[in-house]
């Protein structure tokens, strides 16, 4: 005995034939099945009657068949006695679909003759053309074979493969007369379409018609080799401008990576499974392959209003009431077990709101081409899809057989589609990445030169000087700048521009520059200097600001623009509180004046200490501040870390002068 071979090895190998002998076909010709007529490929890809095993053989009788299911529950409709020659004949082995308020039941039924030089044992191969569907299959009125579970529990089998039954070693002797009936089950969606039903009969030696089965399989497996091929490379592009979006974080970017990996999950989702490669439940495929169409239809939507720029909000609601229909529809009308009106309606309904979304995503891209330059080439892009998909709905192909390979026009046009988006923006994204990594580069520059602006001071005589910068994001708009002059004076001066980032920190730089050359021992004269050169140039903001000039003796005199206002020894200071820098040029500044005392320390700091914020959103605050003031001594340090720890939300500038005991 020779040994067996494994299956899957089986049909690779016959892959491999099928690729390197065309003239297989011809060779499997000459098989000895006897079955109804050849037919054409349907929906459901190729199957065995495809393959050429049609050779000499007679049926012996008409195909016949009928609606409804056996009246007596008994199954005598399948017994070799059963007179059914009232029963319509099936013209070229096709019937019509029961009709759409009936149970969904039928029989069909025909008299065959096993080949009378069969030298093995016999089996009989069901071959069929049906979306959906559960059966029974009789030979002699005994069952050999099911597909699926017939009512009141049922469960259908998605995408049918060929599929073949033993028979019993003495109901098929060479030459023997068999009855074959067919008992069906047809869901309600599936009679809404109005298909014909069809089913090869095919008698032969079994081992001949397993290997013919596993053949016919490899045949089809390459010839739908492209479009699987198509919607893998689909998905990879998707997944490259994934890549790209996490460089530059557009949302563009994100909604046609999304698109390009949806879509072919769920167009590789249904042609798996009408290869019989992918094998779920009616149930778990359709709320998958729903959930996964309705997200691509969605995508779709608003990546091409994200991408145009439209403004056009009842369009797009259109769209999306369109696409809810589709699959809403879709959805309860294929897992309805019993007829209803909503499953009537909904697939009129669908294929309306198909075609509704299909216009409206064209109309758009047509409307992009002419009036939006930017992404005219996209558009042209994306208006292949709606009408690759308008080609269902308008009846056409929904694909074509080129050579010995099978393409399917939608996921071609989609191919197409996908191809130059990611192409386009690919090229969009690597030239934003550019530009950001510039930008960071230039952002990198400007923060070393503010850190060289502001760097931290070291002590002067009679003085030690401890300070803290800490700027929200690279570089900010925090300042301080501690002017010792040859008497043993010292001039600080203490701001923050509004806002953040790189204008803030250009602000910077501009004060900076202004203060080294400001020449006075007058804090209320230093800003009124500053408001001036200031106003106007804000682009509406400001700048808060406190200076101070400290003696060598201890004497202090302050003057202030909104600044949060120092502290001496844990308690705030006294000081008149102006307007902030740059609101009005004429502003005065008023100067207060105080002692400061040996081993006393006075602490500057911004409202970025007190408006740290932790994640549920309560304020760092003054308390905080001022506790940790009393508690230490050189309290620059500690105040800064316990605010960024707390949650930094703004920059954070703390200063802390204490005068050393003579």
């Amino acid at each position: 005995m020779l040994p067996r071979v494994p299956r899957n090895l089986r049909i690779a190998l016959l892959t491999i034939f099928v690729c390197c002998a065309p003239p297989l076909k011809a060779a499997l010709s000459t098989g000895r099945g006897i079955s109804a007529q050849p037919r054409g490929e349907g929906p459901g890809g190729a199957h065995l009657a495809a393959s050429g095993l049609y050779g000499r053989g007679i049926l012996l009788s008409s195909v016949r068949y009928h609606f409804g299911d056996d009246p007596d529950g008994k199954l005598g409709w399948a017994n070799p006695g059963f007179d059914d020659q009232s029963w319509p004949v099936a013209e070229q082995v096709r019937w019509p679909m029961p009709a759409f308020s009936s149970d969904g039941f039928m029989w069909v039924r025909a008299r065959m003759t096993v080949p009378g030089d069969a030298a093995g044992p016999i089996a009989l191969c069901l071959s069929q053309d049906t979306f959906s569907i559960a059966d029974e299959v009789f030979v002699n009125g005994k069952q050999v074979g099911h597909q699926g579970r017939l009512p009141p529990q049922s469960e259908l089998i998605l995408f049918p493969q060929d599929a073949v039954f033993d028979l019993p070693a003495g109901e098929a002797a060479p030459g023997a007369t068999l009855v074959v009936a067919f008992r069906a089950w047809y869901p309600p969606f599936i009679r809404t379409f109005g298909w014909f039903g069809f089913a090869d009969f095919i008698l032969d030696e079994s081992r001949n018609l397993r290997l013919a089965v596993d053949a016919d399989r490899a045949a089809t497996l390459l010839k739908w080799g492209p479009t699987l091929a198509l919607n893998v490379l689909i998905g990879f592009m998707g997944l490259g401008l994934l890549a790209f979006w996490r460089w530059t974080r557009t949302r563009e970017i994100l909604l046609c990576s999304a698109l390009l990996i949806v879509y072919p999950l769920f167009q590789l989702m249904h042609d798996l499974g009408v290869l019989g490669l992918l094998t779920l439940s009616f149930e778990l495929n359709t709320v998958i392959y729903i959930f996964l169409q309705a997200a691509g239809m969605a995508i779709t939507v608003e990546f091409i209003w994200e991408v145009h720029g439209l403004r056009a909000l009842w369009l797009k609601r259109l769209a999306q009431a369109a696409l809810i229909v589709f699959n809403v529809g879709g959805f309860f009308g294929q897992l309805a077990t019993t007829p209803s009106t909503f499953d009537r309606l909904s697939l009129p309904a669908g294929m309306l709101a198909l075609a509704v979304f299909d216009i409206v995503t064209f109309g758009v891209n047509v409307w992009a081409i002419f009036n939006r330059r930017r992404t005219r080439l996209i558009a042209a892009a994306l208006a292949l899809i709606p009408c690759a998909s308008s080609m269902l709905w308008l009846g056409n192909a929904i694909g074509g057989t080129f050579g010995m390979f099978h393409i399917e026009y939608l996921d071609l046009a989609f191919f197409v589609s996908a191809l130059a988006l990611f192409f386009m923006l690919g090229q969009s994204a690597w030239a934003a990445w550019r530009a950001r990594d510039e930008l960071r580069i230039e952002f990198e520059a400007a923060r070393e030169v503010q850190q060289q602006l502001v760097a931290p001071v070291v002590d002067v005589p009679g003085f030690k000087i401890d300070s803290i910068y800490a700027p929200a994001k690279q570089v900010g708009g925090d300042f301080f700048l501690i002017l010792p002059d040859d008497n043993g004076s010292l001039m600080i001066v203490v701001g923050d521009v509004s806002g953040k980032g790189l204008r803030a920190a250009m602000t910077v730089s501009a004060i900076i520059g202004a203060l080294r050359t400001i020449v006075s021992e007058s804090p209320a004269e230093i800003l009124r200097t500053l408001n001036r050169g200031l106003a106007g140039h804000l682009h509406g903001g400001f700048v808060t600001c406190c200076a101070a000039w400290v003696a060598h003796n201890g004497q202090v005199i302050i003057a202030n623009a909104g600044h949060i206002p120092p502290y001496l020894e844990g308690a705030e200071v006294d000081t008149y509180s102006g307007l902030p820098l740059g609101i009005d040029s004429e502003c005065v500044y008023a100067e207060r004046q105080f002692l400061f005392g040996p081993a006393e320390s006075l602490t500057f700091l911004s409202d970025g200490v007190v408006e740290a914020r932790n994640p549920s959103g309560e304020l760092f605050g003054f308390d905080r501040t001022l506790k940790i003031i009393k508690l230490s001594r050189s309290a620059a340090d500690a105040i800064a870390k316990a605010a960024v720890e707390f949650g930094q939300d703004d920059d954070i500038t703390v200063l802390t002068l204490t005068r050393l005991a003579v």
